[in-house]
């Protein structure tokens, strides 16, 4: 049985955060994306999907039970990471973007690596790519 998949949506022009609950529609085939947001007085849109950056939902949840997306920003115990997509290996890995130790500066490691007997990752997810760009 595979999962249906769920996203979150950056809308650029606007530098807002579309929850999965408000972005209702996507299609690939028109490019376009209907989201709720109050924009021009009106609620409902169709908007163009290159003004979004697509975040997914990839199936596993932080320590806290909160939901990770590819571009969300973890923190472990050791390190800050930038959680996204490896298209050469077919997988999502975590890559060290800040840490006190020099040697695994810039790294990435498989996510697996990270998840828990309980199933979830042993990290906080604390903000993503776009909303927390200071880290």
């Amino acid at each position: 049985m595979s999962r249906v998949p769920k996203y979150r949506a950056w809308y650029k022009p606007k530098g807002v955060m579309i929850e999965p609950e408000n972005l209702v529609m996507i299609n690939f085939d028109t490019k376009v994306l209907g989201v709720y947001m109050e924009m021009d007085g009106k609620g409902y849109h169709v908007l163009r999907m290159s003004d979004f950056e697509l975040m997914e939902y990839i199936g596993l949840k932080d320590k806290n039970g909160r939901e990770i997306c590819g571009g969300d920003i973890a923190e472990g115990e050791h390190a800050t990471y930038l959680i996204s997509w490896d298209s050469e290996k077919a997988q999502f890995k975590v890559k060290v973007i800040k840490t006190k130790s020099v040697l695994i500066k810039n790294a990435s490691f498989p996510l697996w690596q990270y998840v828990e007997e309980d199933g979830k990752c042993r990290f906080n997810i604390i903000g993503n790519e776009f909303e927390n760009l200071e880290v």
